[in-house]
């Protein structure tokens, strides 16, 4: 453990969290402030505070980071001539404790503009729409399990100039889904009465979470609340089970590259955190921990030989059906599907390249696909 995850012990998981988001929150403001929008609203729909160690400044929570993290990019990008931006906030919380907690924060922090509500956010989406009337909207998420009523939440993300970030309970899911008491608070998870009956039809080699979160992306993309919707799992700590995923929605390319991008930070991340728990049990390791998360990032983590395959039997998939692509719109139809980096599309279409499984054509003194690239399958 280190002074980073002091405020995390025993819920190694949130710091992981925690982390992901911010490093994503801080890649996309950066491009939102200086190409799309001088207005950054960040809405946290379960903002709590709950389970926290910091009781006085809420550094361990997800809106005190997103707060000094947004605050921290606007002051960069002010020093370097990117003047007039302006950050927006809406805290939502259930409890009534809570909120009030919330209220003192906001009020001790006058200098930001900070709203915040109180009741289930599905009972607030109106305004919070109109207070986040203009610039970009990233909303997170973060539920303790899947009784929400995600039907006019998805209409709420649908309408918004944004993305958002969603907490799927994978280890909650996966236990409670089969259950027949639990049906309708799925069917509002899943905004679909029918659920029970496509979930049946999904192939049984996937367990009941696989099937929920399938059910849930294919729904957000049919309602048009995103387009992508990469997603990225954060394990159990000092087990080797799914706690967590982190899904992203959104109708930009460039954001599921750096998802994928962020998810390769936080894997080594994550794996460095589990060694150093691991230490502490077991009286150390053999190899330097920076070297045991490189091993286990390729032996399973991004890019490694499981995600490859994977991405090959899509690529092949995808070409079959399209006959032809270009190299921008394959990459990101595989990021969004397969832990893979684009540095890693690039080294694999090579590789099927030199083998015969697929053509294309590089202009002069260029190694790898370019963004028009058509990728094609050879002709027989």
């Amino acid at each position: 453990m280190n002074h980073a995850t002091d405020n995390y012990r025993g819920r190694e998981q949130s710091y992981i969290k925690h982390t992901f988001l911010i490093r994503y929150l801080k890649e996309a403001a950066f491009k939102i402030f200086q190409r799309r929008s001088r207005v950054f609203n960040f809405v946290d729909a379960f903002a709590g505070p709950w389970n926290v160690a910091d009781e006085s400044d809420y550094s361990d929570t997800s809106f005190d980071q997103a707060l000094r993290t947004l605050d921290e990019v606007k002051s960069h990008l002010q020093l370097i001539g990117r003047g007039d931006l302006h950050i927006r906030f809406c805290l939502c919380e259930k409890r009534r404790d809570a909120a009030r907690l919330l209220r003192q924060y906001a009020k001790e922090r006058r200098n930001f503009e900070i709203h915040v509500f109180q009741g289930k956010f599905e009972n607030h989406l109106s305004p919070i729409a109109s207070a986040c009337s203009d610039g970009f909207t990233f909303t997170l998420i973060d539920p303790t399990g899947w009784d929400i009523d995600s039907g006019p939440i998805f209409d709420f993300l649908r309408d918004r100039n944004g993305e958002f970030m969603l907490n799927f309970m994978a280890e909650h899911v996966n236990r409670h889904a089969g259950y027949d008491a639990v049906q309708a608070s799925f069917g509002r998870f899943l905004a679909s009465s029918e659920w029970r009956q496509d979930f049946l039809r999904l192939p049984d080699e996937l367990n009941n979470e696989q099937k929920v979160l399938r059910l849930l992306r294919r729904k957000i993309k049919s309602v048009e609340a995103a387009s992508f919707t990469p997603h990225f799992q954060i394990l159990k700590p000092n087990q080797e089970r799914v706690k967590m995923r982190l899904l992203l929605g959104t109708n930009s390319g460039h954001g599921v590259e750096v998802f994928r991008n962020v998810q390769s930070q936080i894997e080594r991340e994550e794996t460095k955190l589990r060694s150093q728990m691991d230490e502490g049990r077991l009286g150390g390791n053999l190899f330097p921990i920076d070297e045991i998360a490189q091993d286990k990032q390729d032996i399973s983590g991004m890019g490694s030989a499981k995600f490859r395959n994977k991405a090959r039997n899509q690529i092949i998939e995808i070409l079959s059906k399209r006959k032809s692509v270009n190299f921008s719109n394959l990459a990101i139809n595989i990021m969004e599907e397969v832990s893979m980096r684009k540095t890693h599309i690039n080294k694999l279409l090579k590789n099927m390249k030199n083998e015969g499984s697929i053509e294309y054509e590089l202009p002069s003194q260029k190694r790898v696909p370019q963004p028009d690239t058509v990728i094609y399958l050879p002709k027989k």
